[in-house]
């Protein structure tokens, strides 16, 4: 697994931002006029706390995942909450979405975004050291 701190931006707290970009994920996949009541809070990857800094959360991510893209999705809210994103990265991500029946998590990812993995999380007090004895 790896993980995608979160910062805030504005007036959007950490938190608030993660929640949002994992749910607009999962909107990309299924927009919200078809979704059911049950799927009002699905989201496509975890969120989850720093374990002492209680103001700092991250993404739970697969950096592989395939994303099932929808015909009728829209990027609006996704995109806002990614304001380093280029011109062309936003152009870039559009027409893929329009392109593509599927899109890398990946490609979604503003280029200055920094992809943690497990060890860097335990290393600075997000989770917990996992013992396998």
């Amino acid at each position: 697994m790896e993980y995608i701190l979160i910062k805030p931006v504005g007036v959007i707290n950490s938190k608030k931002r993660a929640q949002v970009i994992a749910r607009e994920l999962y909107n990309i996949t299924r927009p919200v006029h078809l979704q059911t009541p049950q799927e009002k809070t699905c989201r496509l990857f975890g969120v989850i706390q720093h374990l002492t800094n209680k103001d700092q959360f991250a993404l739970r991510v697969d950096t592989d995942h395939l994303i099932d893209v929808h015909d009728e999705c829209s990027l609006e809210k996704l995109v806002a909450m990614f304001p380093e994103l280029t011109a062309a990265e936003r152009y870039d991500l559009q027409a893929a979405v329009h392109q593509l029946d599927q899109l890398p998590f990946s490609a979604i990812l503003p280029s200055t975004v920094t992809v943690r993995d497990a060890q860097y999380m335990e290393a600075n007090g997000w989770i917990e050291p996992y013992d396998d004895e």
